[in-house]
């Protein structure tokens, strides 16, 4: 019974054996008489990965256009981005050398934020009593104060609930600041709000002190991109509504609104001693307005094909602007014509600017830091390489009893850099210290007829 058990077990495997050889035999045989079908089996098959793939691309460029438009207030980065990573694809030997054959800079650079912000630096400004101190925005809704003699943070400001867009001092109470940001706030909260500033100031505590409570609160109804004081008690701000509006500090409320852009405003920017205005837009334009009149505005500039990123005042009649079409235009708003007075070619967008009499700073998207003459538009000098991303703004300060200069830096990798002007090698290093010595002597002119006139300076450029 147990022989004729196994003979059957062995007689059903060799069955199931033979039936699985046959179908397997049958499937190769049908594939070779019809190989259009499997052709087509290929087709569909390669034809759903590349669906897929496809997906996952746009799902990834919508994340990354969420990401950004979260971060920050320039839409533009995102595109940035994006043709940053064909070229890196394209060209990835040439960026290597470049980036390569590019000299150790470790010299030039004082100081460099390690990781006290955690997302996009989009702001930084010097200010203080004798400019000592840095002051940095960032899209980690914080905004940190430095100290310029040590590089170490002091303040550590984080009353905001979204990304701080900009951030300035005030000329008159050097202790107040103001910042703009995504959550539609604007806040002004002071500085010196713990005892013995000037002995923490000198503290090797790398700590910086936390901040909630702004001193003030002022709320809109969209974005603000950027803010500046008008005057002691009056402030502008810039928003993505497409308007800009003045704001009375001692009763919170809004004064005027300035329409007539037609996209989101990126910056704005008040004369130090005249009631003017002028606003940026991703529309092109910028505009010159006089808080004296009740018209619209006082003109209109076209001289820009992109969005155009910061505007500064120079001096009474000039101002400059910048713009993500790669050119710096200076400007002289009594002239009738349409025209700049001097363009600056940069080849690359053209971030928030910053001066410091007469050298100007432009922080470009390529990751170089230019320094120009406003007299004739001469090229002083380039920072290459400054930083591993686009860089965003800068901040140009003398250093005090000298004619060596500072220049901060914020960027799009997170960190902001201190660079040493004076230990800036090239060839063009005798025209950036003669530039200086030339400015030192008129700040020197103005600094003494400001003491003769009972502090009627009270704002260093």
């Amino acid at each position: 019974m147990i022989d004729e058990s196994v003979d059957q077990l062995n007689l059903s495997l060799k069955t199931t054996d033979l039936n699985q050889l046959t179908c397997i035999s049958n499937i190769s045989l049908s594939s070779l008489e019809n190989p259009s079908v499997s052709k087509n089996h290929l087709r569909q098959s390669l034809s759903q990965v590349e669906k897929g793939f496809d997906a996952l691309v746009l799902e990834n460029i919508a994340l990354r256009k969420e990401l950004e438009q979260y971060s920050g207030i320039n839409n533009n980065v995102h595109e940035i981005t994006i043709n940053k990573l064909r070229a890196a694809n394209i060209f990835p030997m040439i960026r290597n050398r470049v980036i390569f054959r590019t000299r150790n800079q470790s010299d030039d650079l004082l100081f460099s934020s390690n990781n006290h912000h955690r997302d996009i630096i989009w702001d930084v400004q010097v200010g203080g009593i004798d400019n000592r101190y840095f002051v940095s925005a960032s899209a980690d809704k914080t905004s940190m104060i430095w100290s310029r003699k040590t590089s170490r943070p002091l303040i550590q400001y984080r009353g905001h609930r979204g990304s701080v867009n900009s951030c300035r001092f005030q000329c008159f109470d050097h202790d107040l600041v103001l910042t703009a940001s995504g959550d539609h706030e604007l806040h002004i909260w002071k500085l010196s709000l713990y005892e013995n500033k000037h002995e923490r100031d000198q503290d090797n505590d790398m700590t910086p002190l936390i901040l909630r409570n702004p001193i003030l609160v002022l709320r809109g109804d969209d974005v603000f991109s950027c803010a500046d004081w008008l005057q002691r008690d009056q402030i502008v701000s810039a928003s993505w509504n497409r308007s800009a509006t003045i704001w009375q500090i001692e009763t919170g409320r809004s004064l005027r609104t300035l329409y007539g852009h037609n996209a989101e405003l990126t910056h704005v920017s008040c004369h130090q001693t005249r009631p003017f205005i002028i606003t940026a837009s991703r529309d092109g334009t910028f505009r010159l307005w006089d808080c004296r009149t009740s018209s619209r505005s006082v003109q209109i500039f076209n001289g820009h094909t992109k969005t155009v990123n910061s505007t500064l005042f120079i001096e009474d009649i000039r101002f400059v602007s910048s713009s993500d079409d790669g050119f710096v235009h200076i400007w002289d708003f009594r002239s009738t014509s349409s025209s700049p007075l001097l363009s600056l070619e940069c080849i690359s967008p053209c971030n928030r600017l910053s001066i410091f009499n007469n050298i100007l700073a432009v922080p470009l998207d390529n990751r170089d830091i230019r320094l120009y003459s406003i007299v004739n538009g001469e090229k002083l000098y380039v920072q290459r390489r400054a930083h591993k991303r686009a860089v965003q703004c800068t901040a140009f300060v003398q250093c005090t009893n000298s004619i060596e200069f500072l220049l901060a830096s914020g960027s799009l990798d997170c960190h902001m850099h201190v660079w040493h002007v004076k230990k800036l090698k090239g060839t063009n290093n005798n025209k950036l210290m003669k530039s200086i010595e030339k400015s030192i002597g008129s700040l020197n002119d103005i600094t003494k007829n400001g003491n003769r006139g009972k502090g009627q300076y009270k704002k260093n450029y």
